[in-house]
Formats: structure tokens, C-alpha cells, sequence
């Protein structure tokens, strides 16, 4: 499944002191435009990593070409990345990372038959519902399975098995992946808990490039399908951080306490229907309907609601009024006692994401509406070549990873959230 690939040996050179990370984005008429309009702004080349996210608005041979000229033009060590819906701030246009004396590990995972998709084949997760109602009858496919063959939605990657040159404690963890990355994910949760992880999930391009996805692997060609990032191994004068904001999330009612539930189902909250909960809350209220998206705030184990830093956010995607189970499209086990939250989704103008201010050692990704994307809403290409220094970020309609600190990472989908990461 790891692709095999040189890089230095990390186990017996020192970890620098200093951390020097170059930040680029750039829009133009052209890839070339971009391309050179960020050469032209660097005082050096032959970076340790470049990563490079390139908008849904150019060809496959714009992509081609682009990995091609960077390859060329910049001669990085190694060069990751892909596609994604928009870049952040431009829209239209490449963003740019890039490392200098970094220690870093690349790595690769090619699609295969022995990767473990949870996502694509939803194992352990019912109830997941596409383009339906949210709350509805479900069907009695529990009746018909039986409890007793449901216990876990996380499925056990076994082996723990870690990307050749990940065997040492990281700093972070950056990556750029197709919908499954979860098997790596759960993997790098179980060996290095307390590490942040950070990435994006690439844009749908199979009207664009004929394949899924689009990413940009470390031997220069294009993949369809997988995962490529780094692990970056050079000490950080502040440990790395992630910050989550859930602009378009507006709560509803108390919070709850997770009394019964089975994986990634909710059967009683405060001793009651969590099915049941949800309506009372709706027909209450003027304002909401049943035929919304609702989501759930999920506060770790042991926390309260006084810990909305921590919280993370799924969307609730289907309920049983009668016997009151929920279900929750998250991979990730709910535990009894967890505190929870109903939150709806209020209706917002497309904004890009990271137009706020961004710190200077922040990159920013961001999560767009279905309704929103570059497909739906298609962008002005400029006359000129324009380059944002100090600026890395992008925004897909797919999601982007988020791992905090001893909270097991996450495919955030939520739309119009913003993740920054400070490197």
C-alpha cells in the first residue's frame, strides 16, 4: 500500500531549531502565469517540500504542466498536492508551501484492494442518507442485521502499520487525500495521539480530469485516487496547534447527555429518544423545518460545553421517532456520557474562507456548500498575474482532516467551516 520512496534518514540527524516555511499564493490568466509570478517573488529555490493546490478551474494539461514546471523551475527534493475547489483568498489560481531545511518524511499510499475504505462502503456506519430527508423513518435494516452484529463504527486497522520514514514522534502531520483516508488516520491517532495532523480533502474532478480526484504525488505524476502528504520532523519554536470555527452552525435548545447509543448511533439521550429530542426541538420552533440538515456538536468524553474548542461537529443523517435512534455520520465511536448539542445549519452567501485575517506562520482550509462550489458558482479569471505573500490555504466541498491533540482526527465536512493550523 506505501509506496517506497528515498529520503533522508531520520532517525540519526539532528532536528533543527528553527523552523523556515515560504507561503505563496498566486492567481493568473495561466498556470505558467502563476507559476512565474511566484518564482519571481522567492530569493531561493530547491526547497526541502513543496506543496502546491491548484483551483478547479484549470484542464488537465494545465495540471500536468503545472507539476511539470514546478518540478523544473523550483527543483524541490520532493512535491506534493492536488486539486482543490477553490484557493484561498484568489479563488482562481496555485498556493503555494514550501519548507527550507526541513526535516522531512514524504510519503505516498496508492489506491488498492487492501485499503480499508470506510467511507466509500460505510462498514459499521447505518443510516447514512444521501440527498434525503434527515429526519425520517429509517428502514428495519437494525431488525433484520441485529444488534449483535453491530458494536463498533471505527473498524481496528490491523495491522498499525506506518509509512516508511514515520517511525519517529513528528512534529505534524500534513496531508492531501481522496475521500479514505481514515485507515492512515486511525494509524497515526494509535502511535502518536498527542500529534497535530492537518489536510484537505481534494475537489470531485472527474468532469475535469477524469478521475475522482486529482493529487500530485512525490515521483511527479498525477494520481486518481489515494493519499500523499509529509510528516515534518523539524522542531517548532511553539507546538503546533489546530483551531476549528463552525461559522454557519447555530445551536439549538440544551445540551444532552449520551445515555445509551451503539457506534455511530444515538438510542437515548437524557433517558429519552434522541429521535424524539430533535422533533420536540423543530415543532417548537417557527423558524425550522424537518426537511433542513441538522448536525450534532459532540464535546470529548469528560468535557462539558464550557470545551466548544474540542468539540467537533457531524451532520445528523437519519433518526427513527419510534424508536428513537439517531444516527450520526461520524467514524469515530460515541461513548455514554459524551455531551452533545442539536445545531442547524443557517443559510449563508458563499465567502471565502480565509478573506479574515491570517496569521503569519496560519494556514487556513476551509469547507464549501455543495451549492457553492466552483462548478455552481464559477469565478472571474483576472487579465493579470497576481501573487499574496504569506498566504497557504484552500477550501474543498469534500472537507478537510483536522487532528487535535489526544482527540482521535476527523473528516470535517461541515459547510463553511475553517480550520487554521499555525506551522
Amino acid at each position: 500500500m506505501f509506496s517506497s520512496i528515498t529520503r533522508k534518514c531520520l532517525t540519526k540527524s539532528p532536528q533543527y531549531s528553527r523552523s523556515y516555511w515560504t507561503k505563496l499564493t498566486a492567481t493568473g490568466a495561466t498556470i505558467e502565469e502563476c507559476v512565474q509570478a511566484s518564482l519571481d517573488m522567492l530569493t531561493q529555490k530547491k526547497p526541502d517540500i513543496c506543496v502546491v493546490l491548484a483551483s478547479k478551474s484549470y484542464t488537465l494539461g494545465n495540471y500536468r504542466k503545472l507539476s511539470q514546471d514546478l518540478q523544473a523551475k523550483l527543483e524541490p527534493k520532493y512535491l506534493i498536492g492536488g486539486v482543490i475547489d477553490r484557493v484561498a483568498q484568489v479563488n482562481h489560481g496555485i498556493s503555494l508551501l514550501l519548507g527550507f531545511e526541513e526535516e522531512i518524511a514524504p510519503f505516498t499510499i496508492k489506491d488498492s484492494q487492501d485499503r480499508l475504505k470506510i467511507r466509500s462502503t460505510s462498514v459499521g456506519r447505518w443510516g447514512r442518507v444521501e440527498d434525503t430527508e434527515r429526519i425520517k423513518y429509517q428502514s428495519d435494516h437494525i431488525d433484520k442485521v441485529g444488534w449483535e452484529n453491530f458494536g463498533s463504527v471505527s473498524t481496528p486497522v490491523q495491522p498499525f502499520q506506518l509509512p516508511p520514514g514515520l517511525e519517529n514522534k513528528p512534529s505534524f502531520v500534513f496531508t492531501v487525500s481522496d475521500n479514505e483516508p481514515d485507515q492512515l488516520l486511525q494509524t497515526l491517532d494509535h502511535h502518536y495521539p498527542d500529534v497535530s495532523k492537518v489536510g484537505i480533502i481534494g475537489a470531485s474532478t472527474p468532469f475535469v480530469t477524469g478521475e475522482p480526484y486529482t493529487l500530485f504525488n512525490s515521483d511527479g505524476g498525477i494520481m486518481g485516487s489515494g493519499m500523499v502528504g509529509f510528516a515534518c520532523y523539524t522542531k517548532l519554536e511553539k507546538p503546533s496547534s489546530v483551531q476549528v470555527t463552525h461559522t454557519a452552525m447555530e445551536k439549538m435548545g440544551d445540551t444532552f447527555k449520551i445515555t445509551r447509543c451503539r457506534g455511530n448511533i444515538i438510542l437515548d439521550l437524557d433517558e429519552g429518544g434522541a429521535t424524539g429530542l430533535l422533533l420536540r426541538l423543530i415543532q417548537g420552533s417557527s423558524k425550522l423545518s424537518k426537511d433542513e440538515e441538522f448536525y450534532l456538536g459532540i464535546y470529548p468524553p469528560g468535557q462539558d460545553e464550557n470545551s466548544e474548542e474540542d468539540a467537533t461537529v457531524s451532520r445528523i443523517t437519519s433518526g427513527d421517532p419510534g424508536r428513537g435512534n439517531m444516527s450520526i455520520d461520524t467514524t469515530a465511536d460515541l461513548q455514554v456520557g459524551q455531551i452533545v448539542q442539536f445545531m442547524r445549519k443557517r443559510n449563508l452567501e458563499f465567502k471565502n474562507v480565509s478573506s479574515d485575517p491570517i496569521g503569519k506562520n496560519e494556514i487556513v482550509f476551509g469547507v464549501s456548500g455543495k451549492d457553492y462550489t466552483i462548478d455552481a458558482l464559477p469565478v472571474k479569471v483576472p487579465d493579470e498575474a497576481n501573487v499574496i505573500p504569506q498566504l497557504f490555504g484552500a477550501v474543498s466541498e469534500n472537507g478537510v482532516i483536522v487532528g487535535r491533540s489526544n482527540i482521535p482526527t476527523e473528516v470535517l465536512d461541515v459547510p463553511f467551516s475553517k480550520v487554521t493550523f499555525n506551522i
